[in-house]
């Protein structure tokens, strides 16, 4: 990398000069924040009897609320989808809330989460462990960097471009897919900033409180500061620097080897999530307004964040609504190649980039074939372009 930046931790201060936080350091923010996510404001929903693992025929679900390119979890949730589409054997025990990725990753390693919906950089990370089997059976959501990959300053900062952006103050939540975003965006530019570590909460008060000079983040918080508070504005995306992002579904791989028509049913109902987000957006905006957790956003804000693109990227789309990334190259060359490789070879988080195996898309094309015989929409619109 060209230029030489001042990683500073948002909660010791400490730094770390050159190509982004050590891997000690990465996965300890990682650990962290894990941690305060679920003694601070996250809560698990307890629809059933919670059992810690896969259990015969009831399992635990973690999804993030707080990310909009995960929220077909969210419809599959409101509309009952799972209840649809699972055989009557089976049955979600709990869906337990994450604020961050790495939160569901790591109770998947343990065995307290079964499926699990988490951005890119976490869905890598857990599928590369060597503790417990986890595989990646599709895509929640797939954007040209418009979910994670969003820069965005204070209205009326006096920050135009990206080339502002030197030497100063930018917060962003390490470990994250938007981490990879800016170191990427920052070598590009050729620019010196000082990183900030802090949660994206904390990014969005600062911004709106001038107390940062710019943070890099992910959906809903940004359209939360930009549209519904009015006190910001979006600087760059991905879009700008060919940079994609994605949100991963993860499954046990003892849940897909033991129980198939489990997995098959649960893609199943992913599959009619995209259906519904692609083609009914009041139904979808109903069904996401539904998630307590995001009480305090407005219906615009959330239209914002699936359906209408910033102005700084304003010839892109939102969100693509694919499942299968073996079906589109972009997204295979980001799970498969872009995000393993950055965190291998750059931060060294993981020991070796998942196997082939850990990629496993048989329940969906199985999902698919029997769908096109069942269902009155056409699946394979969720499941590739």
């Amino acid at each position: 990398m060209n230029s030489k930046r001042r990683e500073t931790d948002g909660r010791t201060g400490e730094t770390n000069d050159g190509r982004g936080v050590s891997r000690r350091r990465l996965l300890q923010t990682s650990s962290v924040l894990g941690a305060s996510a679920l003694a601070g404001c996250a809560e698990s929903e307890i629809l059933g009897g919670a059992l810690a693992g896969f259990d015969d025929q009831s399992f635990i679900v973690g999804y993030q609320p707080f990310y909009t390119e995960s929220w077909s979890a969210l419809v599959i949730r409101h509309a009952d989808l799972a209840e649809k589409h699972l055989p009557e054997e089976y049955s979600v025990a709990s869906w337990e809330v994450a604020l961050q990725g790495a939160v569901i990753g790591n109770k998947m390693i343990s065995e307290q989460n079964d499926i699990g919906y988490t951005g890119d950089m976490p869905t890598i990370t857990a599928i590369a462990n060597e503790e417990t089997p986890i595989d990646m059976v599709g895509i929640a959501g797939f954007s040209e960097g418009q979910q994670c990959n969003l820069g965005f300053v204070a209205k009326d900062s006096g920050i135009e471009d990206a080339q502002d952006l030197d030497g100063r103050e930018v917060g962003v939540t390490t470990g994250t897919c938007t981490h990879r975003f800016l170191l990427e965006a920052v070598q590009e530019e050729g620019i010196d900033i000082e990183i900030s570590d802090m949660g994206m909460e904390t990014i969005a008060t600062n911004i709106r409180e001038g107390n940062l000079d710019a943070g890099a983040g992910f959906e809903p918080t940004v359209s939360r500061s930009v549209v519904q508070a009015d006190a910001a504005e979006f600087l760059f995306s991905g879009a700008d620097y060919g940079m994609h992002d994605a949100a991963g579904i993860l499954m046990l791989d003892s849940l897909v080897a033991e129980h198939p028509e489990a997995a098959v049913g649960w893609m199943k109902a992913e599959l009619e999530a995209k259906h519904i987000m692609a083609n009914d957006p009041e139904r979808t905006l109903d069904l996401v307004q539904e998630e307590g957790q995001l009480r305090d956003y407005e219906r615009e804000t959330l239209r914002a964040t699936l359906y209408e693109t910033p102005d700084a990227s304003p010839d892109v789309e939102r969100m693509l609504f694919y499942t299968d990334f073996e079906a589109v190259d972009e997204a295979e060359e980001l799970m498969k190649r872009e995000a393993p490789e950055f965190l291998y070879e750059d931060q060294e988080v993981i020991s070796h980039v998942p196997p082939e195996e850990r990629y496993r898309t048989d329940p969906l094309r199985t999902a698919v074939d029997e769908l096109e015989d069942d269902a009155d929409w056409d699946p394979l619109r969720g499941a590739e372009r």
